[in-house]
């Protein structure tokens, strides 16, 4: 009898727990690309003026920035300086807005204000 009533209960509490957890899981974006951009800032003003204007560039391919900020480098190397991360439903997405002339247009601004090395990811599916 205690054993059966265990059972009972572990069934039950696996039930609820699963029917909390699945939603959760259906909430994560599956997969995607991301943009990240190691910048070395040399005019805070021109790389202010690029932060302001990035957001207007992504929104036509559903990106946006999703950290930027100086790493708090826990093992190896430290960045160069701030780094950032662009988040992409998928890789055409943020390659074409690599590729944009809304990018293009905005690029030297980041070129002036700041030295860069950019790269993508995916995201894991």
């Amino acid at each position: 009898m205690k054993q059966t009533a265990a059972t009972l209960f572990a069934l039950i509490a696996g039930i609820a727990i699963g029917a909390w957890g699945v939603p959760e899981l259906r909430a994560q974006p599956a997969g995607g690309a991301y943009v990240v951009a190691e910048m070395h800032i040399t005019d805070p003003a021109g790389f202010i003026e690029y932060i302001r204007r990035e957001p207007a560039t992504l929104a036509p391919y559903h990106g946006r920035t999703l950290a930027r900020a100086l790493p708090d480098v826990r093992v190896g190397a430290p960045a160069d300086g701030m780094v950032s991360l662009i988040g992409f439903a998928n890789a055409q997405d943020a390659n074409r807005w690599l590729n944009s002339p809304e990018y293009r247009n905005l690029a030297p601004l980041q070129q002036k204000s700041a030295s860069a090395r950019i790269y993508l990811i995916d995201g894991i599916h």
